[in-house]
């Protein structure tokens, strides 16, 4: 038994545990914010926005079943396949997410500062999980075994990779490396140390830094600005 689980215990299984930590972190997010409030009212004729909420909670846990049955069965490639499903997934409600909570600044009272500050942390970190998963998926040496792209060229240029760093020569990088990547960019809203090399991963990293513009600069910036109505009306 304990063989078995020591044998699923690889950067697959890790990347199944990311996505649980961004689904719980989605599910955290305000209600004005979840998917369920992006179709449009004519549209509900029997499901009303609860109901879609759940029903869209439903069909993420149903697509990440596969992901686990995969995990558990040691199935590399199709857990591959499945976790990138998972991540698009996640993506389109991060994006969702970021334009209802645009729509819904002019709305926005001094009650309701905490409430918008709260949000913005809380999608700031789902940007870094989501994306740092995204640059793990298309570039770790791990990951790409056995896929189409196991002998493709490297998607990102890190320091240890462009030069004869001492005791570097055998290094490879791991998700801790992407999380970097993915963390430098939402601050620094493009890269630091570490260059994109792909089209693919100029992309995302263009996507994220977009993401990062508008959640720090717009959203936090809006929250900042109400923050001292907010403390007058609570007094």
């Amino acid at each position: 038994m304990v063989g078995f689980v020591r044998s699923r215990i690889h950067v697959g299984a890790w990347a199944v545990f990311i996505i649980l930590i961004i689904l719980l972190l989605q599910n955290s997010l305000s209600w004005n914010l979840l998917v369920g409030k992006f179709i449009p009212p004519d549209s509900r004729l029997f499901f009303g926005e609860e109901i879609s909420n759940q029903i869209w909670t439903i069909v993420k846990l149903v697509i990440l079943v596969p992901t686990i049955a995969f995990l558990i069965l040691d199935w590399r490639r199709l857990l591959r396949i499945s976790i990138v499903l998972d991540n698009l997934l996640l993506t389109f409600e991060l994006l969702v997410s970021i334009l209802l909570l645009v729509l819904t600044l002019g709305t926005d009272t001094p009650a309701r500062a905490y409430l918008l500050m709260r949000d913005t942390l809380l999608i700031m970190v789902i940007n870094i999980l989501i994306f740092s998963l995204w640059y793990w998926i298309l570039d770790s040496p791990v990951l790409r075994q056995g896929t189409l792209y196991e002998f493709e060229p490297w998607d990102f240029l890190f320091p240890q990779r462009s030069s004869n760093i001492p005791s570097y020569d055998k290094w490879s990088p791991a998700y801790p490396d992407y999380l970097f990547i993915a963390f430098t960019t939402t601050f620094a809203f493009g890269p630091t140390d570490t260059l994109p090399l792909s089209q693919r991963a100029k992309a995302l990293m263009l996507l994220q830094a977009a993401i990062s513009v508008i959640t720090i600069v717009v959203l936090a910036g809006r929250a900042l600005s109400i923050l001292p109505g907010s403390l007058k009306f609570s007094f």
